[in-house]
């Protein structure tokens, strides 16, 4: 089975925010490592909301201007992160 892509496009705003949100937590806890968010290329607002919640996740970074990756336009490639031992997130508290 490859990568997960998340198909966002063609969707309107409220609608594929809250089908990235839900699949980018499912990728997360099943401990997939990349994600494609594959927003289309039109006027960039999908682009840009995707951008705005990988940054502010908190467990996933943008990777797709890394030169190891493809660079289509129309797809953002995220690298999400594992979660924290309990041990590590109890002391942060």
């Amino acid at each position: 089975m490859g990568q997960r892509v998340i198909t966002i496009r063609k969707l309107k705003y409220d609608e594929a925010k809250v089908k990235l949100e839900r699949e980018m937590n499912e990728a997360f806890l099943a401990g997939e490592e990349f994600v494609d968010i594959l927003h289309g290329i039109g006027e960039g607002i999908l682009k840009r909301m995707a951008e705005d919640y990988v940054s502010q996740s908190g467990f996933s970074k943008l990777v797709s201007n890394d030169p190891m990756f493809r660079q289509n336009p129309g797809i953002t490639t995220v690298q999400l992160f594992p979660p924290s031992n309990s041990k590590n997130r109890a002391g942060r508290f």
